[in-house]
């Protein structure tokens, strides 16, 4: 039996502590007192049955946990498979009647009494106006067969108390899966003695929310207060509960435990075999030795929780309040785990099922300073901002600001992203209007330097992009200004403006003083190394080259190249020219042989071909001389290239 609990023990199914977590769980815990072997009910709802099946730990410091039991989602079904009716039969009286056959029944209807078994029911057709009626037919003590009509405001008692208990148990599963009642989960645990058994389970819960209230009170100080959204979303009150806030986002599966999954097996045909007479088991040669048990391991010593972040009151002096916040009662006890921050509150919690709370856990002063947010694509004015620093003892969790200047009031709202500890954000939260920035980029490339390896050549080139910033301050107020520069991969990136950057950009600091401005740079430089055959570089290459060297010495042995690369191809043309004419002077020869071979020797005709078969030969003789120059003069110019590369 359970023991009564004494007065500083929870009493049952009551909610000791609740962890919520940014990611949409709650971490409960269950406090139940017992006495020896006992067994702990809980009343679950419908839709917390499958969290419970996977996450469900029971903490029982002298005892030991048993079975977990409850009634299968498909109870209504495994209830009525042995049943001679169904679950639509019980909403149907004279229907439900018609399948007890054989069941001893007493039936008062139409101003008559009848006993015995019941043989079966049968329609008929009454008339007009009472349309079909059920007739049940019995079979009575003296064996005879008797019917009544099952009028309206009829009574059927079954007499055979073990059908009706089993008709009632039916009644009783149907009932609960239509109505979704909470489902009754029973925990055997056993042990010794009066003491406590925590239960803990994990559960769906509504996402708790963080909002943020900053009070700039300039001077590089702010107070800033962080306040918790949260619903009670479990069905049941929390009186006295401690909630811990968590700001993690864990893997969250679900799971259908719940359910019954059939897996479809092939079935395999019957196989008759004559086996004969099996032999005889001569045994092993030798025992086979069990090995020994091995201890459970001791278990692993606790690691201690950080210690909870001590209440930070500090608040920024003023000879009056203006908009400064009323400090917390009490801040909650913040820890930092490896994937999480967890705060929790300094009290116990009331709140009604179904009711929200909203309570500060954060109130501390922080860095911040006010800024101006340039980011390209977004007009020429910048974004107004406030750039914190999380100097708590725990990460802040992801929320919306409502910023307030200490003096001017509300200033706009902001987002936070999820903020470790030390880490720096920016909090946007208006346009400044007041201030302009415009940016010009120029681009621009540099042969920096030849090397020559077996007539290799590898020109190292210098890309560079020069975007200045040209920043018109505020007229009243002197401005603390970010630009982001966006980032390039593959390419170094200088300024002297530069102060941090992001996944994203670079971002560059700028001081513009009151009604003046300011300007500054942002670098990118990439170099790249060209690998060509030198000898073969055409004339167009090396002018390239010849303009975009970054020494004049470079540059002019680079024209000098060019000009003498022209002289070769001039030189290759005139050679190649040359060619083609012989070529021709030869195929004509050919043709006037051919024809020579036709006509008579003494002939004019004759006479004619060997006369310009002679003319041909003088042609041919001097072009072969005026070839011999060219390839001497393209000989001469292909030296100067080598000697040219050489002293590059």
């Amino acid at each position: 039996m359970i023991a009564a609990a004494p007065p500083l023990m929870a009493a049952p199914d009551g909610i000791r502590a609740v962890t919520l977590s940014s990611g949409g769980l709650a971490e409960v815990t269950l406090v139940h007192a017992v006495d020896g072997d006992t067994t702990i009910g809980l009343n679950v709802r419908p839709e917390q049955i499958d969290d419970i099946l996977k996450s469900l730990v029971v903490r029982d410091p002298l005892g030991t946990v048993g079975a977990l039991r409850l009634d299968g989602v498909d109870q209504v079904d495994e209830t009525l498979r042995t049943m001679p009716f169904t679950a639509d039969d019980l909403t149907a009286p004279a229907r439900l009647v018609g399948k007890l056959q054989g069941i001893p029944v007493k039936i008062q209807s139409a101003g008559r009494t009848l006993e015995g078994r019941v043989l079966g029911v049968s329609e008929r057709n009454a008339g007009t106006e009472a349309g079909e009626v059920a007739i049940l037919t019995v079979l009575t003590g003296s064996g005879t067969l008797e019917s009544v009509p099952i009028e309206d405001g009829a009574t059927v008692t079954i007499q055979d108390p073990v059908m009706a208990a089993r008709i009632a148990a039916a009644v009783d599963a149907a009932g609960k899966a239509k109505v979704g009642d909470a489902h009754r989960v029973e925990i055997d645990v056993a042990g010794r003695g009066r003491r406590e058994v925590r239960l803990t389970y994990v559960v769906a819960a509504p996402v708790w929310k963080t909002s943020y209230r900053i009070v700039d009170g300039g001077e590089g100080r702010a107070n800033l207060q962080a306040w918790a959204v949260l619903e009670n979303a479990l069905g049941a009150d929390w009186k006295g509960v401690d909630v811990t806030l968590s700001s993690g986002s864990p893997v969250a599966l679900l799971q259908r435990l719940h359910r019954r999954y059939w897996r479809t097996r092939p079935e395999a045909p019957v196989m008759v075999d004559d086996v004969g007479m099996p032999d005889l088991d001569q045994g092993t040669v030798a025992p086979k030795t069990l090995s020994r048990l091995r201890a459970p391991a001791a278990p692993a010593a606790a690691v201690p929780l950080p210690a909870p972040m001590a209440r930070l009151d500090v608040r920024l002096d003023a000879a009056e309040s203006g908009y400064e916040a009323a400090a917390a009662t009490a801040s909650a006890g913040a820890s930092e785990g490896d994937v999480s921050a967890n705060f929790t509150l300094p009290h116990p919690v009331d709140l009604r099922a179904g009711g929200t709370l909203s309570v500060p856990f954060i109130d501390t002063e922080i860095e911040a300073e006010r800024i101006a947010l340039w980011k390209p694509g977004q007009g020429i004015h910048p974004i107004a901002a406030l750039r914190i620093r999380n100097g708590t003892a725990a990460m802040l969790p992801a929320g919306l600001i409502t910023l307030y200047d200490r003096k001017a009031g509300y200033l706009g709202d902001a987002r936070l992203p999820a903020t470790p500890v030390g880490e720096q954000r920016l909090a946007s939260f208006a346009v400044d209007r007041k201030v302009a920035v415009q940016a010009e980029t120029k681009p621009s490339e540099a042969l920096t330097k030849i090397t020559v390896v077996d007539g290799v050549a590898r020109a190292t080139m210098i890309a560079r992009e020069v975007t200045t910033y040209t920043i018109k301050g505020a007229p009243d107020a002197a401005r603390a200004v970010i630009i982001e520069h966006p980032r390039r991969d593959g390419w170094t990136f200088t300024s002297s403006a530069r102060d941090s950057e992001t996944p994203t950009a670079y971002r560059l600091k700028v001081a513009v003083p009151a009604g003046g401005s300011a300007e500054t740079q942002a670098v990118f430089e990439r170099v790249q190394i060209d690998a060509y055959d030198l000898v073969d570089a055409d004339e167009a290459l090396l002018v390239r080259w010849a303009s975009l060297a970054a020494e004049p010495d470079l540059g002019g042995k680079l024209r000098t190249l060019s000009q003498v690369r022209a002289e070769v191809a001039a030189a290759t043309r005139t050679v190649e020219e040359i060619g083609e004419r012989a070529a021709k002077v030869q195929a004509e020869q050919e043709r006037i042989r051919s024809n020579l071979g036709a006509v008579p020797k003494d002939s004019e005709l004759a006479r004619r071909y060997l006369t310009r078969m002679g003319a041909q030969e003088d042609e041919l003789a001097k072009l072969a001389a005026d070839r011999a120059g060219a390839e001497s003069e393209l000989k001469a110019a292909q030296a100067r290239i080598r000697t040219l590369i050489a002293a590059l």
